[in-house]
């Protein structure tokens, strides 16, 4: 058994060697298996610092692009904070330019029109011909009847004629002296409001002297403002004293205005008394000269002229026929007024005699003042049909139901049928949730709106559109009724050049 036993020793070891040799192998090119591997915490080390490396190159990166698209947004933007502000108050309207002077031309002679001399745009002096009416019967009719009167016929008629005249002439020349002595208060008011407006300025820098003089500790700025003060009290004197002229001026044209007016009534009474006495006395008059004398009255008539300056507006009629209403319309372009829509809630705040502002959304040139006329106080059966047809619109608060006139009384580059805005300075003052005028924008649905910075974070800042609901306007303030704008909001004071959602630098 013991000589069976040798090779089982010599194969065991063998095998026992084998397997070192394969454990050796395993062990220097794998290592131990279950044996704690030491690189594995140096490779998670390394993979985090190149992780953050790369999020800190991303993060400089992004800033250093930021601040380039910063620097790169040009001039800084004028915001400023959405409060409560202090305001004289204006009333904003809008409307279209009209003539205050309108002729409509027509005719009650029944024969047909030979020639119409002007067309629609044609500028036309007083006295032009813009129309004749075809008088060829009229004048075979005055042959016919020239032919069969008497002498006495004939002085009958002429007397009819002379007395016609007379009357008219009388009316056109109280006319012309009534127009005079209104145009003469209309400049003694003008002056009157020059001298009011030269007053106020002086008022107001003495009294922002003598403010500032109160607050003067140092004795050269008290001295110096002391002269200040003396000197603005002169110059607000004497400004007090025109005003007083100018309103003694006023009262004179308007008392010389009543008396012309008075004065002319009677002129006009006493030529048509003249005039209805001859009338009268037709019974008397033969039938021949009662005829020609009315002939001759209606030849006068076939030549129609204009009876202001201005610009033809409309054609109605056609050469060649009979007129049966207006033939054309002329307007005087340098007599103009503006009908605005007001708001209910403003109604109560209009005065005639308000100051009026004028200007052109579009149109820088466009300029304008004016003064209230006449107040609408109350809503036409029209205007309520029409209200309750645009029920919707009333419940928004858009209709717009009562109306002011405003006669224009200095203007620039101001067109018939223009649109225009108005601005009616009420002269009461408020504190109001205001922004400036100038920040606010419309869009093509006429809804307002601002645009608002906000801030984006690492210093950027962009502009974004709030929508708002205005109220009243002030001399640079707009009240801010409603709409999503919050207090403290930087609100774009000069938003014209900036589009909603681009970034900008900012400035207060």
């Amino acid at each position: 058994m013991e000589e069976r036993m040798e090779p089982s020793n010599v194969s065991n070891n063998a095998v026992s060697a084998t397997s070192a040799e394969k454990k050796m192998s395993w062990d220097e090119k794998y290592g131990k298996k279950g044996a704690k591997k030491k690189g594995k915490p140096v490779i998670i080390i390394v993979i985090a610092l190149v992780v953050i490396a790369v999020i800190v190159a991303v993060i400089y990166g992004f800033n250093n692009v930021m601040k380039k698209a910063a620097d790169s947004m040009g001039d800084e933007t004028l915001v400023e904070e959405y409060k409560q502000q202090d305001m004289t108050t204006y009333i904003n309207g809008t409307g279209t330019v009209q003539s205050r002077e309108v002729q409509s031309v027509v005719s009650t002679l029944q024969y047909p029109i030979k020639e119409i001399k002007v067309e629609v745009g044609d500028r036309v002096k007083k006295g032009d011909t813009v129309c004749i009416i075809d008088d060829r019967e009229i004048n075979e009719r005055i042959d016919a009847l020239e032919a069969q009167a008497s002498d006495e016929d004939r002085r009958q008629a002429k007397e009819i004629e002379i007395s016609y005249r007379q009357l008219n002439q009388t009316r056109n020349s109280s006319t012309k002296t009534v127009n005079r002595a209104e145009n003469n208060v209309t400049d003694a008011e003008t002056a009157y409001e020059e001298a009011e407006d030269d007053y106020d300025e002086a008022k107001k820098a003495y009294k922002k002297a003598v403010k500032k003089l109160k607050k003067a500790t140092a004795t050269d700025a008290i001295k110096k403002g002391t002269d200040e003060v003396a000197a603005l009290k002169k110059v607000m004197d004497a400004a007090e004293m025109a005003l007083g002229e100018k309103e003694a001026a006023v009262k004179a044209a308007k008392d010389g205005y009543d008396q012309t007016v008075d004065g002319q009534q009677q002129a006009v009474e006493a030529a048509e008394n003249s005039n209805e006495m001859t009338i009268s006395n037709i019974s008397t008059y033969s039938a021949v000269a009662t005829e020609l004398a009315n002939y001759r009255r209606m030849k006068d008539k076939t030549i129609i002229k204009a009876e202001h300056d201005g610009i033809v507006t409309s054609v109605s009629a056609t050469e060649g026929l009979i007129p049966s209403g207006v033939i054309l319309q002329i307007e005087n372009d340098k007599n103009l007024s503006v009908t605005v829509d007001i708001k209910e809630r403003d109604i109560f705040k209009m005065k005639e005699g308000m100051d009026v502002e004028i200007s052109n959304s579009s149109i820088e040139e466009v300029t304008g003042k004016g003064k209230v006329s006449k107040v609408v106080d109350f809503v036409s059966g029209a205007a309520e049909t029409e209200q309750l047809n645009t029920y919707s619109e009333v419940q928004k608060g858009t209709a717009q139901s009562y109306k002011v006139v405003i006669d224009i009384n200095d203007f620039e580059n101001l067109l018939l049928g223009m649109k225009i805005k108005v601005k009616i300075a009420t002269g009461s003052e408020i504190s109001v949730m205001a922004v400036p005028y100038t920040a606010i924008l419309e869009d093509e649905d006429g809804k307002e709106y601002v645009l608002v910075a906000k801030d984006q974070g690492n210093g950027i800042v962009m502009a974004m559109r709030t929508d708002i609901e205005t109220g009243e306007t002030g001399d640079y303030y707009t009240e801010i009724v409603g709409g999503d704008l919050k207090p403290g909001d930087k609100v774009v004071c000069y938003p014209d050049t900036i589009a909603e959602g681009s970034l900008i630098k900012i400035t207060e």
